[in-house]
């Protein structure tokens, strides 16, 4: 097998702490409209839409309140915006000299349910290289409503752009719907255990290369 591109998701994947960073805005969002959602519910909530904008992961959690979804967003993103989210955000050790190496063998580009300016943001904190040959986002005119994680759309574009077949790509990602999308895209996926994944729900989606972070990958590249 020959890989050409590697794309990887954002969030607990290059950096780590998006998680928490997210559940937090999400959980003080809630608090400030007076809703009460348990633990384990908010989770379920918030997982089914993992990896889709913002407004509609607020859809999902305000099942009962559709009256407050415009105001959850406004809220929402004040948090995401100011220090609620950033405050959370670690770069993973080493990445950026990764990126660096593996960008002179690869092509790599991001496909994410991040927000294009909160990537420049984070980018720029941590003095990401810039190395990404395309950014794609659930954000992006391209991407139409439906067509976020878990549709194989984002991956397609990317493909497409690069002329570039399923065969010679590979998708590093660290939820389930990163895994379902390569595997919808007919792309190999990579798991991540940096974010939502642990290792017995990568072995039981069967995914078949599993690791401790990104800098890790590179073993897997050259036994591939």
């Amino acid at each position: 097998m020959i890989i050409k591109l590697l794309i990887f998701d954002w969030d607990d994947v290059i950096t780590v702490g998006a998680k928490k960073g997210y559940y937090d805005c999400y959980r003080k969002t809630l608090n400030q409209l007076g809703v009460n959602l348990d633990e384990k519910e908010l989770d379920k909530r918030i997982q089914k839409n993992w990896g889709k904008q913002y407004r509609e992961e607020l859809k999902g959690i305000l099942l009962e309140y559709p009256t407050l979804i415009d105001k959850a967003c406004k809220l929402y993103h004040g948090h995401k915006y100011g220090q609620t989210f950033l405050k959370n955000i670690k770069i993973v050790e080493g990445v950026n000299e990764l990126l660096i190496k593996l960008s002179k063998k690869y092509r790599l580009a991001i496909a994410t349910g991040n927000e294009p300016i909160m990537i420049k943001k984070i980018m720029e904190m941590f003095h990401i290289p810039q190395v990404f040959c395309q950014t794609v986002t659930v954000y992006d005119k391209e991407v139409p409503a439906g067509k976020g994680k878990p549709d194989p759309h984002i991956l397609e574009l990317i493909m497409k752009k690069h002329d570039i077949q399923p065969h010679e790509t590979i998708l590093i990602g660290d939820a389930v719907n990163d895994m379902r999308m390569a595997r919808n895209a007919k792309v190999e996926p990579i798991a991540v255990l940096s974010g939502h994944l642990h290792k017995a729900e990568a072995i039981n989606l069967g995914i078949k290369y599993i690791i401790k972070d990104v800098t890790y990958i590179e073993d897997v590249l050259k036994n591939l």
